[in-house]
């Protein structure tokens, strides 16, 4: 008989005792033969262990799992079955290794060992979901003999694996098979030349690995077998290049949520082999045209999800009625801009199982082709304009298993579900449903899932009575359905979910549920009492959500010991807090008390919690100090304490909450200075301590310590001095340094926050997670909550009522994304700088209570979604600005204690606008005076008129006056004749006498 080798013995014995194994897989690792040790297999000819399967039997799939302390959710089991540790160097002895998989284990954050490239006989290495982090090493390239290599899914605290140099992949000259989605290949550029080089790889798959370019061309394109490439995910911003479709032996091509653009390329039809293509999510131009699929005669499935094909849907006949009618088995045309009524050429798929046309425009009934589909087993028809009646022949669907057709305006009755034998998952929320009609109807399924929220129950809304005999139903949401009765006792047992919000049930809620997994009746008007027995009532209760209900009461002392969610936030319950809380829910990493009337102070036992991700008791009584405890707590990702009573200083034990992301200690009556021992808490993204009564300066450690801080709130203390340098916060879109003793100017760096010049509303708040957050801030005169999704968004600078002086910076208009703007009491001097139109996104701005000069800029009109202004009580002059945006402030108090402005909407004029009572005196007269000229001039014209006529039409009209005058005008004429002859001759005599005297 073959037995193992000694050496090979001990070293598999090395490896066992450097790992943990909390659930004993290794437990058959005795004796002297390694080769019937469970995961070994030995060479029957020599005894040499050649295959060593250590894959986490307990997960069947071990894709993107991470076991890491501050991600570990205890939900899944596989998690707990896990090898935990390192990898000894002792394996190096099982030479003759052709086979090794340590899949699905726990690592810890190890790098994968280098000395792994020695394996020279290993064909197989799966190292998948195993927690190893950093980077890969080029050693692996050293196994030439390698046919499968899977590096996928490796997490542990955010701290992922990674590629530098790819060049060591092209020596794997006998690879056929390589997974390594979610690897990061970031800095990464030459991916694909070292690919290229891989003459018999089958099957490529680099999901969300960070691939950044694609290629335009290859001089040779050497993939010859290449039947899987899978590039899904990834941030490729590129048409899709032509040398792609010169590999012809390709079957699945999936290239879904990238950045591709242009055209459909035509010599997509060259790979007439394609069984698979995926094409979902990327950019491609408007009009995407389908044509050039029609000749794939081997196509299977086709997910084109939010492409936008933007048609009409009965235009498509012709794309469809070839090949693709009878090879289509799933077809997915979510989100992409069909319009138009259901044709009946859709029931002409003969092989077609799933069909999504959810997310349309479509508009019309359901028609009674869709019947003719016998394969079909999922129909998405949800987020549509459909309305009317569901036409029979969908009931006729005996293979149907997953049925949406939620959000539309349907009308159900019990005869469409009449043969729907096979069905599992139901969603007709939104819909008229008249199931009620004869209580004895017996559905033809049994239901793993019904989602009827919103539905408008007849002839009365109460819980449907065939439910009792839906003995396998997992989850069951009737929300707002306004059902009025209590939680009926024939519920099935094997309930695992159940969601009954918005509606007002009353009675105990509980004593019905025994094997509940998970239970949400939240926002409720439910109210009495929780039992105080509810861990032994619900002993497997996984999930309790009763926020926003009216429960009072003492709060219970113990709940399920598999409890890892819970959440009775906004309630009335009383009593304090007990250590059996957290002490007997070991796995529990969410616990939600905040806005309750609890009491005394905060037990230890919170820090004893080591999966504890989430602890939220604000708006509570709760008294006395911060427990200075969390010297071995590393998991917490958000501490809510705030709007309490506490007292004292902040532990310096927080220090050690290195996953800290969110901090929330505002409301309370801390002293103190900010301690240096949050300086640890390196992850922090809010960082709330408003409302206490903290001394000192900002320091200056928090610009260089919290590089990911978005939230930064010291409002309402006794701080001091001149606000630091915060620049190098390039995330910071919140600043709240308002109601405090700071002085001197306003740093011009702050003009500089790259997260305010920039639009970042498609970022998580959090890093890498998105979880809910709130938190009050004080806009437009009155604090509002704010939650992770505002906070997300908004972006806020608020340095009001403190001490500070000198000129507003210029470089404030550098911030194009800021929203909020408060200046407001303090003693800042100079104008308001003109380009404050650089704001273009301000919202908000209060410089009131200041000693501001000069004019009001006009460049303010520019300020487009400007709603908010308030310059008052400063030393403004000049005319105020029209025009745009300022038109709509109509209120003159924006602008009072401004005693030199002018204009609208104020009462007083400006100087060029009211003239003064001088010159309006002065225009009077001048308007008399040409009054009275124009009538003399107009009398003295008709008297000289009336006189000429008078006299002439006299003369003219008597001839014995008219001699007379003529007589007299000779007579005057003679007599001026004889005087100018006798003046001329006694002119001449004087020059004459006087010629003779000279």
């Amino acid at each position: 008989m073959i037995r193992c080798q000694e050496t090979e013995r001990k070293a598999l014995m090395e490896f066992k005792q450097r790992v943990r194994d909390p659930s004993h897989r290794l437990s058959s690792w005795v004796g002297e033969d390694c080769c019937s040790w469970e995961g070994i297999r030995c060479s029957n000819v020599t005894g040499h262990v050649i295959e060593l399967h250590l894959r986490n039997r307990h997960r069947s799939d071990v894709s993107y799992m991470d076991c890491s302390e501050t991600n570990f959710d205890d939900d899944d089991v596989g998690c707990r079955w896990a090898l935990h540790g390192g990898i000894t160097p002792s394996l190096l002895s099982l030479q003759h290794l052709n086979h090794l998989d340590l899949s699905g284990n726990n690592f810890e954050g190890n790098r994968i060992p280098e000395f792994l490239g020695s394996f020279r006989r290993l064909t197989y290495l799966n190292l998948s979901s195993a927690g190893f982090g950093g980077r890969v090493p080029d050693q692996l390239g050293n196994i030439s003999t390698l046919h499968q290599l899977d590096l996928s899914y490796n997490f542990y605290s955010n701290y992922d694996l990674h590629i530098e140099n790819i060049g060591w992949i092209s020596r794997l000259t006998s690879l056929q098979h390589l997974y390594m989605n979610w690897v990061s290949f970031r800095n990464v550029s030459n991916w694909l030349q070292a690919l290229n080089t891989l003459s018999r790889i089958q099957v490529i798959e680099l999901v969300s690995c960070d691939l950044r370019t694609f290629p335009p061309s290859l001089p040779h394109v050497n993939f010859t077998s290449l039947t899987t490439l899978n590039l899904e995910d990834n941030i490729i911003n590129s048409t899709v290049p032509d040398w792609l479709f010169n590999i012809t032996s390709l079957e699945e091509l999936y290239l879904c949520w990238n950045y591709l653009y242009g055209q459909t390329p035509d010599t997509i039809a060259k790979l007439t082999n394609l069984r698979a293509l995926d094409l979902s999510g990327n950019m491609f131009h408007d009009d995407f045209r389908l044509e050039a699929l029609s000749n794939l005669s081997k196509l299977q499935i086709l997910y084109l999800e939010e492409v936008p094909i933007n048609d009409m849907l009965s235009n498509l006949e012709s794309v469809f009625s070839g090949c693709l009618m009878f090879s289509l088995k799933e077809l997915d045309l979510h989100g992409t801009q069909l319009r138009g009524s259901l044709p009946d050429w859709l029931g002409n798929f003969k092989n077609l199982k799933s069909l999504r046309l959810s997310y349309n425009f479509l508009y019309g009934s359901v028609p009674a082709s869709l019947g003719n589909l016998s394969s079909l087993q999922s129909l998405f028809l949800y987020s549509n304009d459909l309305n009317g009646s569901i036409s029979e022949g969908i009931g006729g669907l005996k293979g149907l298993i997953n049925l949406d057709l939620s959000n539309n305006s349907f009308r159900f009755s019990k005869v469409h579900f009449a043969n729907l034998s096979s069905l599992k998952f139901l969603d007709i929320s939104y819909s008229y449903i008249d199931l009620n009609k004869g209580d004895d109807w017996i559905p033809p399924f049994q239901l793993q899932s019904l989602y009827m929220f919103f539905c408008q129950i007849v002839p009365r809304p109460h819980f449907p009575k065939w439910l009792r005999l839906q003995t396998t139903l997992r989850g069951l949401d009737l929300s707002s359905t306004s059902i009025k009765e209590r939680i009926p006792n024939w519920l099935p047992s094997s309930l695992e979910y159940l969601y009954l919000s918005n509606n007002k049930i009353s009675g105990d809620l509980l004593q019905y549920l025994p094997n509940l997994i998970s239970l949400d009746l939240s926002n409720n008007s439910l109210s009495g009492h929780l039992s105080p027995r509810i861990a032994n009532i619900m002993p497997n209760l996984e999930v309790l959500d009763l926020s926003g209900n009216k429960i009072a009461g003492e709060l219970p002392q113990l709940f399920g010991k598999q409890t890892y969610y819970l959440d009775l936030s906004n309630n009335s319950f009383l009593g304090h807090l007990s250590s059996k809380i957290s002490n007997t829910m070991q796995y529990l990493y969410w616990f939600d008390l905040s806005m309750n009337h609890l009491s005394g102070s905060i037990p230890l036992s919170f820090c004893q919690n080591k999966y504890l991700l989430v602890l939220r008791i604000s708006k509570n009584n709760l008294s006395g100090e911060i427990p200075n405890c969390w010297k071995n707590f590393s998991s917490l990702f958000i501490l809510d304490v705030s709007s309490n009573k506490l007292q004292g200083r902040i532990p310096n034990s927080l220090s050690n909450l290195r996953s800290l992301q969110s901090l929330h200690l505002s409301n309370n009556n801390l002293i103190g200075q900010i301690p240096l021992s949050l300086k640890s808490c390196t992850n922090l993204v809010t960082l709330d301590l408003g409302y206490n009564n903290f001394i000192g300066n900002i320091p200056a450690w928090i610009e260089e310590s919290l590089p990911f801080l978005k939230t930064l709130s010291l409002r309402s203390n006794a701080l001091t001095g001149s606000i630091p340098e915060l620049s190098h916060l390039t995330y910071l879109q919140i600043l709240d340094l308002s109601n405090n003793a700071f002085s001197g100017a306003i740093p011009r760096s702050l003009g500089n926050f790259s997260s305010l010049k920039r639009s970042s509303s498609s970022e998580l708040y959090f890093n890498n997670y998105s979880y809910d957050d709130e938190m009050w801030l004080f806009i437009k005169g009155s604090e509002l909550e704010y939650t992770t999704r505002l906070l997300s968004i908004d972006k806020v600078i608020d340095l009001s009522n403190n001490s500070l002086s000198g000129y507003i910076p210029e470089e404030l208009g550098n911030l194009h994304e800021l929203r909020s703007l408060n200046l407001s009491r303090n003693c800042l001097t100079g104008e308001i700088p003109s380009n404050i139109n650089g704001m273009q996104q301000l919202e908000i701005l209060d410089l009131s209570r200041n000693n501001l000069s000069g004019a009001i800029p006009s460049t303010l009109a520019a300020l487009n979604f400007l709603s908010d202004l308030n310059l008052s009580y400063n030393n403004l002059s000049g005319r105020i600005p029209t025009g745009s945006q300022l038109q709509t402030f109509t209120d003159p108090s924006i602008y009072i204690g401004n005693s030199d402005l002018c204009g609208s909407p104020l009462t007083k004029y400006c100087p060029e606008d009211m003239p003064t009572k001088g010159k309006e005196e002065e225009e009077k007269k001048k308007s008399k005076d040409r009054i009275e000229s124009i009538w003399l001039y107009m009398c003295r014209a008709l008297g000289f008129i009336v006189g000429f006529w008078t006299i002439c039409g006299s003369i003219l009209l008597n001839s014995r006056w008219r001699i007379a005058y003529f007589h007299a005008i000779d007579s005057m004429c003679d007599r001026l004749y004889v005087v100018l002859v006798l003046n001329v001759a006694m002119f001449k005599r004087k020059l004459l006498v006087g010629g003779q005297v000279d």
